[in-house]
């Protein structure tokens, strides 16, 4: 059976929640809280207000407006709806509104955006984006790439953003080798000019407490400074110990009198926990009842004493922007990262209990106890990576039409020095699913990959906004790059592979124009291609090219005042040259016939309707088929774990006769999946609901309130085959308590 690119990625490391705390116990205080407003009406605080148009360069605060300036769709700041594909933002008030966790689960309600596939992953941002999985080329920071392969990914914390940015199809003519259903630009908080801050405490139903903290100033007229920075612990659900999390983000902005600008930044993200439960676990016993019912979520198919997830990452940025005085603009971006992640851990593989393996990996259960299969695996990952953009732009006007021109070069570097290994069942111990007994010594594991996985790029691009007439936008844009991928077995490794060294070079291109009708409204269409290489590492990689494509993009986007954006898209992707890989009973055959299609439509909107009410929502509807493959039987199938249709429903309402208190409610409808590529076996639907109470019940002062998930529903997110589903994250009520300075 043909292996995907967007399979592959998969970390066997998950964690899950866990504890029920009486919902009362939790909203109490918040009682209390809107009791001391309601009796002292000199210490009521009302809902802050943001200066909208106040930051227009593309990545400072959003504030509730709705069509911000961006970066992302055309590296040059440009609001969302004079860019010819669907974009959308997620403000930090909207992350700090739902005190969140992760970058993935802040995109539950993005349209075209599947979240946490494989349940909650502590270590990890998972996301699909129009069908395809975008965690390893479709993630940007600043607007330059967190690649990632293997276990060599780079981890952000929600609470280092500023804003998290979906541009939804392919971005290769911007950003060079790129996921092609969108990817998310994460951008950091850095110096605005304020002056002041936020510290909060927060704690959760699952045993997570965190302090964190947000303060800028001034050194002088010229030099800014923010330090970011948050401690967490955590117990989650089937974690057998306690973990604890660090970061700090601090940063300069230095102005020059002669218009230069330079910002320094520096990230450091320090990770010591123990996650497997929820997760790695049968379709019989999840998705469907067990001869002995269902698994519980919370159950760990793991060992405490081999169970332990270590990871140590270091960013430094350098943004310099100068204005020459002919209207030119120079910007140059660079980021040095550096990560090591250690991973040890036991987890399952569907089920058996015999000596040997005619007994074992099985779909069913084998015995009264459910028994399961176990794998012991561990890593040990360092990665590094060094990204360059620089860019020129100009704008100016030549016989009634205006231009914004950009010329740029990039380049990405990135290393992966990697050592996986594993040993399973027999080998490794089972383990009751009814009745779990930990303890089990387990034997050494056998590496079976260890090398040096290299990728460059260097890209030369070129893009020209155009304006004229009555409301037309024309967007052009074209790009070169020369990449290089290659994968150097380690000179210790036994046995030696030959390894891949392949160079290619494509061409990409986007193509838009764009509408202003009447009333806001923005009609347009646009055309594009992408490019992604292909990672293989036995010299069968040499003969492997890059994955190609192209999407065809139609819609409508509506933005009658600053707080209001609805936008309806239409969208046709072609994903072609997937490598593909089929075991021959001796080793693999490589093939690179691999073609998928998604195409469907999106609507995704917020509306203000003025009295303290707001509407946010989004509706996907896709049909994604396997268009050709070495297995000829899944053709015109949907591929596993890709879920089609999704809907979200979000209200917020500021009450009039409570001043400061902020009520939320929202729904998420996930729908079914299937769980494998034969779609023999699927995955139903779910409907979630998420609640939330903000109340400012003194001067500078925050109360905070999220629940997702209220009803607390057993769900499974999706699932790679009979043996490998994923629970899908309970209840969880948090509770956050901050100051404004």
């Amino acid at each position: 059976m043909a292996t995907y690119e967007w399979v592959q990625m998969i970390t066997p490391s998950l964690a899950r929640l866990m504890g029920h705390t009486a919902l009362a116990l939790i909203l109490s205080p918040g009682l209390a809280f809107a009791q001391q407003a309601e009796d002292d009406t000199d210490t009521i605080r009302l809902n802050p207000v943001t200066l909208e148009g106040s930051q227009n360069d593309g990545t400072g605060p959003v504030g509730r407006r709705a069509d911000p300036a961006t970066t992302t769709g055309s590296k040059v700041a440009a609001k969302l709806t004079e860019i010819p594909q669907s974009v959308s933002v997620i403000g930090a008030e909207e992350l700090d509104a739902g005190n969140a966790s992760k970058v993935d689960g802040a995109l539950a309600y993005s349209a075209g955006v599947q979240t946490q596939p494989y349940g909650y992953d502590s270590d990890t941002n998972w996301f699909f984006i129009r069908g395809f999985n975008g965690t390893a080329t479709g993630a940007f920071v600043d607007g330059l790439p967190s690649y990632a392969y293997g276990f060599g990914g780079f981890y952000v914390d929600p609470f280092a953003l500023e804003r998290i940015e979906v541009l939804r199809g392919p971005a290769s003519a911007l950003y060079g080798a790129a996921n092609p259903g969108g990817m998310i630009n994460m951008v950091t908080k850095r110096p605005t000019g304020e002056t002041g801050g936020k510290d909060e405490l927060g704690v959760d139903e699952t045993g997570r407490v965190w302090l964190q903290t947000d303060r800028q100033g001034a050194v002088s007229e010229d030099l800014q400074w923010r330090l970011v920075a948050k401690v967490q612990r955590t117990d989650e659900e089937g974690a057998f110990d306690s973990g604890s999390n660090i970061l700090l983000a601090p940063s300069l902005k230095y102005s020059m009198q002669d218009g230069t600008v330079l910002t320094l930044a520096a990230t450091y993200t320090r990770t010591d926990e123990d996650h497997v439960g929820g997760a790695w676990l049968p379709y019989v016993g999840t998705v469907v009842a067990a001869p002995f019912g269902y698994i519980d979520r919370d159950f760990n198919s793991g060992e405490p004493g081999y169970d332990e997830y270590k990871r140590d990452q270091l960013t430094l940025s350098a943004e310099i922007t100068h204005d020459f005085a002919n209207g030119w603009k120079l910007t140059n971006n660079t980021r040095l990262g550096w990560s090591k992640v250690d991973e040890s851990q036991v987890y399952a593989y569907g089920y058996g209990s015999g000596p040997g393996y005619d007994n074992l990996f099985l779909a069913a259960p084998s015995d009264t106890d459910g028994t399961l299969s176990r794998i012991y695996f561990q890593h040990d990952s360092k990665a590094r990576t060094v990204l360059n953009d620089l860019r020129l732009e100009n704008d100016f006007s030549a016989g009634g039409v205006e231009h914004r021109l950009m010329f740029g070069l990039d380049a990405k570097w990135f290393e992966l020095d990697q050592v996986q290994a594993s040993i399973s069942s027999p080998s490794a111990t089972g383990l009751s699913a009814t009745n779990p007994v930990y303890g089990a010594v387990q034997p050494d594991t056998v590496p079976y990959a260890d090398n040096v996985v290299r990728q460059t790029q260097i890209g030369l691009y070129f893009q020209d906004q155009i304006k004229w007439g009555d409301g037309w936008i024309g967007t052009v844009n074209l790009r070169h790059d020369m990449a290089r991928t290659k994968v150097s077995p380690n000179e210790a490794y036994t046995p030696a592979t030959a390894g891949s060294d392949r160079d290619d070079s494509k061409t990409t291109w986007r193509l838009g124009l764009s509408k202003e009708i009447a009333g806001g409204l923005m009609a347009y269409a646009s055309a594009s291609t992408f490019f992604n290489p292909n990672v293989e590492t036995t010299s069968a990689g040499d003969a492997i090219g890059p994955e190609t494509g192209t999407q065809k993009e139609i819609g409508l986007k509506w933005s009658p005042s600053e707080r209001s954006l609805i936008t309806l898209s239409l969208f046709d992707i072609d994903r072609e040259n997937i490598s593909q890989s089929v075991w021959n009973g001796a080793g693999y055959d490589y093939h690179q016939i691999g073609k998928v299609n998604s195409r469907g439509i999106e609507i995704e909107g917020k509306y203000d309707f003025g009295a303290g009410l707001r509407l946010s929502g989004s509706v996907t509807s896709m049909d994604v088929k396997v268009k050709d493959d070495v297995d000829t039987t899944i053709i015109g199938n949907t591929p596993y774990a890709t879920i089609e249709k999704m809907a979200s429903l979000k209200v917020d309402y500021d009450l009039p006769s409570v001043p400061g208190l902020t009520l939320t409610a929202g729904l998420r409808y996930l729908g079914s999946s299937q769980a494998d590529n034969a779609n023999t076996l699927k995955v139903p639907s779910v409907t979630l609901v998420d609640a939330g109470v903000s109340y400012y019940f003194a001067p500078d002062w925050n109360a905070n309130l999220a629940v997702t998930n209220l009803a607390d529903e057993r769900y499974v997110s999706s699932c790679q085959t009979a043996f490998t589903c994923y629970y899908g994250e309970g209840r969880r009520v948090s509770l956050a308590v901050s100051h404004s300075f």
